[in-house]
């Protein structure tokens, strides 16, 4: 089965409360992959509806899916073959 990752960000004032983040990990199919005092990346089955309703009754909390972006090749290559 598919999976799909999560944010989930806590926007009130200081750390998340610890109650709101264990009833994220009590969720059936989800599951806790990284946190901090105020993020949750959390890994889900790809409708992610429970969570959604979850998330939609704990204040402050906002969800996002997980964005990834490529890192750019910085390498230095030479524009022409040297003269021999």
């Amino acid at each position: 089965m598919a999976r799909s990752r999560f944010v989930l960000r806590y926007r009130g004032e200081g750390a998340s409360p610890e109650a709101d983040v264990a009833r994220v990990a009590e969720l059936p199919d989800a599951v806790v992959v990284d946190a901090t005092p105020r993020m949750l990346l959390v890994e889900a089955d790809t409708e992610p509806e429970e969570l959604r309703a979850l998330v939609d009754t704990l204040p402050d909390w906002v969800m996002a899916p997980e964005q990834g972006f490529p890192i750019p090749d910085t390498r230095k290559r030479a524009l022409r073959p040297p003269d021999t």
